[in-house]
């Protein structure tokens, strides 16, 4: 029902079971397609009355079904020869009219697009497009008009339409494989480009905009059915929707709950994954107090999901107090630049075209101005360059560097402490790796102030990792190969480096095969002085650099002495005075406290998915608790004070069926006996069982008043028979004008209207 799986049925009248009258005439009969799909029922003519429309595979065109007046039925041409098999079924209230199609659609839509009063039909399909019919003023259809917009999603609630408060403007939203897509429109005409909010769930479905959080502004709710929290809500902004939260309810489907009086929560009804109960939910805007115990995620989806690289960098680039974000993919010609917010969040992404295939971005201080600039690296363009950010708060084209070789790192630090950063470069130089050290000194431009060769690496290295290495205040730096040991140089005060520990063990074993997803710094033992966090193969190990040795100061083994660990930070995650260590264990977050006797210990895993992350940053602020996860498609933020998400999800109530071998699979709500309080339709398609559900005030809880089996005697259709579920389709809509709820279900090859008599609640 409203696009769920239902049930299956056929040709069966029913009345009250109990003391809940529920009424509904015998089914009338329509005659319909064996691949009728994406069935809607929407008066398309505004003549008050409900209409069907569905889409005939079989004869490639879309059949609108208009109801007449009373329920009269129109004249019709009778057949020359009667077929008993396939009876034409020509007695229902119904005048067809047809929009051939010559292309397959998964999905029909229907909205006044063009602000003339009358409703457009939408079709759309992720191998051609979409299209949109306009009615004209006689009521005639338009020649398909063709929207530009990505690839569409199959599912039904991938299209919808919403009206602007301005006379001929509206908004077609689209959720496309990318993401969600809003193209406005202005007197039947799409203004481009369209505004992508990238979604990267490949299973995630759904488009119920409503405000949840009351702040005048509608919210995204969709739902991605093979997640534990199934809920995913993205508040909107002023000019599109923030990143994702979830909730934690499990959830096949569900409806909207919403034109019931006094529904002042957005309620729904689904059915739950794990447990096949029916679930009623509301979301609403958290009341009092918010609870900070349990940590919380939102995701900012910045790259499609498969993307195999991303360069990151989080740095105050507006100089307004808060932290911003940058992310470039090598795949485009740009960079995104997500100003930083309240609460440790971000603003929707900004484009900053750039250059193409960016491997690496670093803040870098390098300018006179306050704000600090950026190192790009591009190894495509075969490009080291600066950019500044500007005063129409964009980043200027990058000012490439004379680099003398193929750069393959780039990274900025201040080595001798003058609060102007050096540039690091690794180059490859006739199969040969040099770490260059760029300074600029007397207002010159930036030059080569020193070299040093890599010489026992003969493959290229992955990262550029700053740090501190021993307990001075100089920055260190370790430089890290996917297939060859990690190499050590100490900072001598003045900016100059020197490679360390050739020789040592502990480096050939312990920094071998790294990469910057496994590496992080911490102060461990209280000496203020940070360490070296090395994650591998079930362990985090604590180096430092001791007595002109590498030297393991501390080990951390977790549970599973099989898991790869990546991205360990030490860090006061909670607010308690206390550092916590945090590591990603395959497919979870995992925090260890540490004990009074100074060993760290399991304290709990963070339960909402995330990402595989690249790197790991804490929080800029000490007085919020959490840290940044960045992927390679996005940004997850983990904190304890996102634990309440704005919004708050309530479970009011759950049936689960005593009926011998039946799992309902789809549920949807309705009046059906017209009492003014919601009822509820269950289906199991498999058994072809229906349940009705009324809600009893004095037992607080749903009770079954009406329950059967429906079938089909005869299944000789021309040899065909019905799907593994029946109906195929079925909605809960008032088809006589009677303000009833009726119900309509597609089975086989036929529609059954099913009335709500006029008695029902009596």
């Amino acid at each position: 029902m409203r696009g769920c799986t239902c049930a299956f049925l056929f040709f069966f009248a029913f009345t009250n079971v109990g003391a809940v009258s529920f009424r509904l005439s015998s089914p009338e009969v329509i005659k319909a397609s064996w691949n009728a799909r994406t069935f809607l029922c929407e008066d398309l003519n505004a003549d008050g009355l409900n209409d069907l429309l569905f889409f005939n595979l079989d004869r490639s065109r879309i059949e609108i079904l208009y109801r007449t007046a009373n329920g009269k039925t129109p004249p019709r041409v009778s057949p020359v020869q009667a077929d008993r098999w396939n009876p034409d079924l020509e007695d229902a209230p119904y005048k067809k009219e047809y929009i051939f199609v010559p292309e397959k659609i998964t999905v029909l839509a229907v909205g006044d697009l063009n602000g003339d009063g009358l409703l457009d039909v939408i079709q759309g399909s992720p191998e051609n497009g979409v299209q949109v019919y306009f009615r004209t003023e006689n009521l005639k259809w338009e020649d398909p008009y063709e929207v530009e917009s990505g690839k569409l999603r199959s599912g039904m609630f991938s299209i919808k339409i919403k009206n602007g408060k301005e006379p001929g403007r509206s908004t077609l939203y689209l959720f496309t494989e990318p993401g969600l897509e809003v193209i406005n429109f202005k007197k039947g005409e799409p203004k481009y480009p369209s505004k992508l909010f990238r979604e990267g769930s490949k299973s995630a479905r759904g488009l119920h905009l409503a405000d949840f959080d009351h702040d005048g502004v509608d919210d995204w709710l969709y739902l991605d059915p093979t997640k534990e929290r199934s809920i995913r809500v993205r508040y909107g902004v002023k000019d599109g929707y923030g990143p994702e939260h979830s909730f934690d309810l499990s959830l096949l489907s569900f409806n909207p709950v919403d034109h019931f009086q006094g529904n002042k929560e957005s309620k729904f009804v689904g059915i739950d994954r794990t447990s096949s109960e029916v679930t009623v939910f509301s979301i609403s805007p958290q009341e009092g107090e918010a609870d900070f115990s349990d940590y919380g995620a939102v995701s900012h989806d910045l790259f499609p999901g498969d993307e195999k690289k991303a360069a990151w960098v989080m740095e105050d680039f507006n100089s307004d107090g808060n932290v911003d974000l940058i992310a470039a993919s090598p795949k485009l010609g740009e960079f995104l630049f997500l100003p930083g917010g309240t609460n440790e969040q971000f603003g929707l992404p900004q484009k900053n075209p750039s250059l193409k295939g960016i491997s690496s971005l670093s803040a870098c201080r390098f300018s006179s101005t306050k704000n600090p600039g950026l190192l790009i690296l591009s190894p495509e363009e075969k490009i080291v360059g600066l950019s500044e950010f500007t005063d129409n708060k964009r980043f200027s084209f990058p000012v490439p560097l004379s680099v003398d070789g193929d750069a393959i790192l780039s990274h900025c630090s201040d080595l001798d402490g003058n609060d102007r950063d050096e540039i690091l470069i690794v180059v490859e130089k006739r199969s040969d790796f040099v770490l260059q050290i760029w300074s600029k000194e007397n207002g010159k431009d930036y030059q080569v102030s020193s070299e040093i060769e890599l010489d026992e690496w003969k493959r290229e290295p992955s990262a550029i990792f700053p740090c501190y290495l021993n307990e001075d205040d100089h920055i260190d730096l370790v430089l890290l190969s996917d297939r060859e040991a990690g190499q050590l140089l100490l900072n001598n005060g003045k900016g100059k480096l020197e490679l360390v520990g050739m020789d040592s063990a502990i480096r050939k074993s312990v920094l071998f095969g790294k990469n910057r997803s496994h590496i992080g710094s911490g102060e461990v033992n209280g000496d203020q002085s940070p360490e070296l966090l090395i994650a591998g193969e079930g362990m985090v190990r604590a180096l430092k650099w001791r007595d002109g040795n590498l030297q393991v100061i501390e080990q951390f083994n977790s549970v599973d002495p099989k898991a790869e660990l990546a991205c360990p930070i030490l860090h006061d995650i909670d607010g308690d005075g206390e550092k916590e260590l945090a590591y990603y264990s395959g497919e979870n977050w995992v925090i260890l406290k540490r004990l009074s006797d100074g060993v760290f210990e399991k304290s709990e895993e963070i339960e909402e998915e995330t990402r595989s992350p690249l790197v790991v940053y804490s929080f800029p602020s000490k007085n919020k608790k959490g840290f940044y996860s960045l992927s390679t498609s996005g940004i997850d933020v983990i904190g304890q004070s996102l634990s309440n998400q704005e919004c708050h999800l309530e479970v009011h109530s759950r049936y689960l069926t005593d009926l011998p071998k039946i799992i309902h699979g789809g549920v949807d709500w309705g009046d059906f006996n017209n009492d003014g309080n919601l009822d509820l339709l269950c289906m199991d398609g498999r058994k072809n069982v229906l349940e009705f559900l009324s809600f009893s005030e004095k037992e607080k809880d749903w009770e079954s008043v009406l329950h059967f089996q429906v079938f089909e005697k005869d299944l000789h259709y021309r040899g065909k028979k019905g799907g593994v579920n029946e109906p195929r389709d079925g909605l809960i809509a008032d088809l006589d004008g009677d303000g009833r709820d009726d119900l309509v279900l597609l089975v086989h090859d036929r529609f059954l209207c099913y009335y709500q008599s006029k008695e029902a609640g009596n």
